[in-house]
């Protein structure tokens, strides 16, 4: 029988360089393409959280608080039946109880967690209750509070309602609510440290965060952060955008005439420039 011809040995390490080229060039791309699907999901979940705060006022004629007193259930727990989470809001019966930890409070609730954020479902940054990777406005979500739509004189899609905040680099949040110990970072975001900021205080809140870096909205996106606005539209914001420098610190957010600023203050008068987002 005349022999088969057989593959010499260049020719199989060019044959093996190739298919090392062709999965060099592949792998990059599937990432590509994930990283869009996930910034994709987490703009909708944006979406579905801005949604369910409209269904909130329409109910109740205003927004939720960022966390209720005394019982410091959280913004998120206020909106569960807007997001088809009506058995878990039925379970907490927040209307009669007070925020602790069980089986209930450390649930993953998939609206409320960008698919990015691959640390744990568990934030022990804040007693160990259900991650969130949203924080709200305390302008339009205080503790306490009960704003409505007409208090936002600058205009809902001029004016930020949430934002997110990775796990890896940040203290992403927590849905439950208000953890006392650690105070309402828990709940809230705020514009003193630019977008993607990272956490300054190690593996623990938040002592060692002496400038209150915890406060920044962040993402694992590439380049910024996806925030929704008051009328429930869904921006990226680059982690460049104008922001006051000098606000970086524990205090609260003043109004000041930087783009970051102008879309926080829900009422300050400041023109916003569609330039910089």
């Amino acid at each position: 029988m005349p022999k088969r011809p057989a593959f010499t040995l260049i020719e199989l390490l060019v044959v093996i360089a190739i298919i090392a080229v062709l999965i060099g060039l592949l792998v990059p791309a599937v990432q590509k393409v994930r990283g869009a699907a996930a910034r994709s999901q987490c703009q909708n979940n944006l979406h579905q959280i801005g949604l369910a705060m409209h269904g909130h006022h329409d109910l109740y004629k205003c927004f939720p608080p960022s966390f209720a007193k005394p019982s410091n259930w959280g913004w998120q727990v206020w909106i569960l039946p807007f997001v088809e989470q009506d058995n878990l809001y039925a379970l907490l019966n927040p209307n009669a109880t007070s925020i602790s930890l069980s089986a209930a409070t450390i649930q993953k609730v998939p609206v409320y967690v960008c698919p990015s954020d691959v640390e744990s479902l568990i934030n022990n940054y804040f007693g160990g209750y259900g991650k969130s990777n949203y924080a709200v406005s305390e302008q339009i979500c205080d503790g306490g509070s009960s704003y409505q739509m007409r208090d936002i004189t600058d205009g809902t899609s001029n004016t930020l309602l949430a934002g997110e905040r990775d796990m890896l680099n940040q203290v992403a949040a927590i849905w439950a609510g208000r953890h006392t110990p650690t105070g309402v970072v828990s709940v809230l975001g705020r514009p003193t440290w630019p977008i993607n900021t990272k956490y300054a205080g190690g593996t623990t809140c938040c002592a060692a965060d002496t400038n209150c870096t915890r406060y920044a909205w962040s993402s694992l996106h590439p380049g910024g952060a996806n925030f929704v606005f008051c009328d429930a539209s869904v921006h990226f914001l680059g982690a460049a955008i104008p922001t006051d420098p000098t606000q970086q610190s524990c205090n609260k957010p003043v109004s000041s005439n930087y783009t970051f600023q102008n879309l926080y203050f829900k009422d300050d008068g400041n023109v916003v420039n569609s330039d910089d987002y």
